[in-house]
């Protein structure tokens, strides 16, 4: 029966982490839907054990790929490099430092094949240290991933766009997808570019070009706390000291530079998409609060009073950083 079913392609990215690939390869090879490839791209670890590590598994399963670059070409190279050499009609992105349950891919199929329009799936995640012990996050994610699933396809999108961005929905990223979605110019693009939130960006494409489905059960654990090779400088502080008023611009400068154009791209991406045209007047009308909003936190993260700072009383709990 697996054979009658769909090949999903699995891309795995990888740098220095030997320990993290042998239990990602191990929840990968060990998955319930059998129908599978797994494409690894090593982005020239200079830790030895790396190449070691895939070329054992390479030798004990007909289903894996391994290449190795001869340079390290970036993170967005190489998350292109694995969708181009994918097979499938379905393609998921791995990463050496996530966990998988063993039936992650056949669950999440199963809702996808029920659905042709659906254009990626996901489930219920948790949060975990690099030990596997459970965060101090959410309980779980899947009231949150919820808002941007059901029939109502604009009031999914503007919740996906409304809802902050440090809750979680850029783990959107792991989801299923189907392959010809990533293969998009834009897409494609966004991940040479290395664009910051581009995982943001890539989510909210394609669900505006087809069905999200989402599975209750949880399947998924997000490691964080753990070293990343591509993030983002601290913003580094340099403050205006006034007679009543301080004024870190530093930090706006930094702030604009770093997720204006992100926000901005939002437009670019709905206008392309679809949705009709009155749909599309009520999201851009999110997207304004929303770029509102955001130059709010701006100044209320940014600048201080001194004896009663109005600002530190008025701003929201959530900003971006």
């Amino acid at each position: 029966m697996q054979k009658n079913l769909p090949l999903v392609s699995i891309g795995l990215p990888i740098f220095n982490r030997p320990e993290g690939l042998i239990r990602s390869l191990e929840c990968l090879v060990n998955q319930t839907y059998q129908n599978i490839e797994i494409i690894i791209a090593d982005n020239c670890s200079t830790n030895v054990e790396v190449e070691k590590i895939a070329r054992e598994y390479l030798a004990k399963d007909s289903r894996i790929s391994y290449y190795r670059h001869d340079s390290n070409k970036g993170w967005g190279y190489n998350t292109n490099f694995v969708i181009e050499k994918a097979k499938a009609e379905y393609f998921m992105r791995a990463t050496d430092d996530d966990w998988w349950d063993e039936m992650f891919v056949e669950k999440i199929m199963g809702l996808m094949l029920k659905n042709p329009e659906s254009a990626l799936g996901f489930c219920n995640f948790i949060a975990i240290d690099m030990n596997g012990n459970r965060g101090v996050h959410y309980p779980d994610f899947l009231p949150l991933i919820q808002e941007f699933e059901g029939s109502n396809k604009i009031k999914g999108i503007k919740n996906y766009i409304k809802q902050f961005e440090g809750l979680g929905k850029s783990n959107l990223y792991f989801s299923i997808y189907k392959t010809e979605l990533l293969r998009s110019e834009f897409v494609y693009n966004t991940l040479k570019e290395e664009r910051l939130a581009g995982d943001l960006q890539v989510n909210l494409f394609c669900l505006l070009r087809g069905d999200f489905v989402v599975h209750t059960d949880l399947l998924f654990k997000v490691t964080f706390g753990n070293e990343k090779y591509y993030e983002q400088n601290k913003i580094e502080n340099k403050v205006l000291d006034l007679f009543l008023l301080t004024v870190d611009y530093k930090k706006i400068k930094s702030l604009h530079k770093n997720w204006s154009s992100y926000l901005y791209t939002l437009y670019s991406v709905v206008q392309k998409s679809t949705i009709s045209k009155i749909g599309k007047i009520q999201i851009f009308a999110t997207i304004t609060k929303k770029i509102v909003l955001f130059y709010f936190d701006v100044v209320c993260v940014s600048f201080r009073l001194r004896g009663y700072d109005i600002f530190s009383k008025i701003k929201r709990k959530y900003y971006l950083e």
